[in-house]
């Protein structure tokens, strides 16, 4: 499994928690950004950014921002 950081901000910005989410190594970067990754988007008012763990596990995931707001 790959290990995701994620971290929640509130409306205004300011940070909320952070956590680790696991999703599977055999999906392509683009499939984990776009349909895996925010079925782990637990706090839907609230502002979202993934980045790569470090792990060494493919896929690399690219810093994202997911903004229930837009």
């Amino acid at each position: 499994m790959k290990t995701v950081n994620v971290t929640y901000f509130k409306p205004t910005g300011k940070f909320y928690t952070h956590e680790t989410i696991e999703i599977s190594e055999e999906i392509s970067g683009y499939h984990a950004l776009f349909e895996e990754i925010p079925k782990h988007h637990r706090i839907k008012d609230m502002r979202m950014l993934v980045q790569d763990s470090g792990d060494g596990k493919e896929p690399y995931i690219v810093p994202h921002l997911y903004d229930p707001m837009n």
